[in-house]
């Protein structure tokens, strides 16, 4: 995932980028200070409709936050503005939900992966330097897997197939050979000898004395939607082995032979796509449903 403002709202997939990557036990990390001065001061952060963000209560926030991701800019403006967003959205959506089974045991195994990655005199260090106490982790934690069990609870298996199906360019990698012609009278040639089955060794053989493919190319393995929009319509319909019919780009006719397709299931991308929509969801919602609560910043 990016590191765009969208993707900061979730500060607990973010932890599992940090942690998860961490690759065991570490005491050398240096967690981040919060300047809170003013936010500890601060009585109204936000307010909306039934209720309010208080300056201690953000600045717990900005803490857990730099506990879970110690590389986060706690003390950049729009950082901030983004993760008060996201508190005031919090509050408004999971303060009413019970705390499921579910999200129970995902805020143990995160708390697993947190002591894989954090020994206990770093944990500690975390806690005396950003002033919070494990509780506030687990509150926290609790809080942001209930608001992804929320909007993953809205995503439909038709909107999952429908997303599929925008990216499946990018899940399907193809290795062909690309035959390059000046003419389409010699693409058309050697198209109509490899279409009744002539390998392409005895089509460059019977051709060796004119010439006529001008160049020949291996691509391996490559994205599908790397491609040119002309090579995706005839990659995406060709079976391996089979050669397409001339295609024209520019001054030059290409024929492609396939020969190997990887698509990765619908079912193997599932959590990879969960993800994205709970953040598609989670933007929308902040963009078109926040406002109604006539919400109110007094962050500076």
């Amino acid at each position: 995932m990016s590191s765009t403002p969208l993707k900061l709202l979730l500060a607990v997939l973010t932890a599992f980028g940090c942690l998860t990557g961490c690759g065991g036990k570490h005491s050398n990390t240096m967690f981040p200070s919060v300047e809170i001065s003013q936010l500890s001061s601060a009585k109204e952060l936000a307010a909306y409709e039934g209720g309010k963000v208080t300056g201690a209560e953000f600045n717990r926030f900005l803490a857990v936050e730099g506990f879970l991701n110690p590389d986060a800019p706690l003390n950049d403006t729009s950082y901030r503005k983004e993760l008060l967003r996201q508190l005031v959205m919090q509050k408004i959506l999971i303060s009413h939900l019970k705390t499921s089974d579910k999200v129970q045991k995902q805020v143990e195994d995160m708390w697993k992966q947190i002591k894989r990655s954090y020994d206990e005199d770093t944990r500690k260090q975390g806690y005396e330097v950003l002033n919070i106490r494990s509780s506030d982790v687990t509150s926290q934690l609790t809080n942001q897997f209930k608001l992804e069990e929320y909007f993953r609870k809205q995503i439909t298996s038709d909107e999952l197939t429908a997303y599929y199906k925008r990216i499946e360019n990018d899940l399907t990698r193809v290795s062909f050979t690309r035959l390059a012609f000046s003419t389409l009278h010699d693409a058309d040639a050697v198209a109509a000898e490899l279409q009744k089955g002539t390998s392409l060794q005895d089509v460059q053989k019977k051709y060796a004395d004119v010439q006529i493919i001008s160049k020949i190319e291996n691509d391996d393995n490559l994205k599908l939607s790397s491609l040119s929009p002309s090579f995706i319509d005839v990659l995406k319909k060709q079976h391996i082995g089979e050669s397409s019919e001339p295609i024209k780009m520019g001054k030059v006719y290409y024929l492609l032979i396939l020969k190997q397709k990887d698509k990765k299931t619908e079912s193997e991308v599932k959590e990879e796509m969960m993800k994205e929509l709970v953040l598609n969801h989670i933007n929308r919602y902040s963009q078109d449903e926040l406002p109604r609560f006539h919400v109110t910043f007094n962050l500076r």
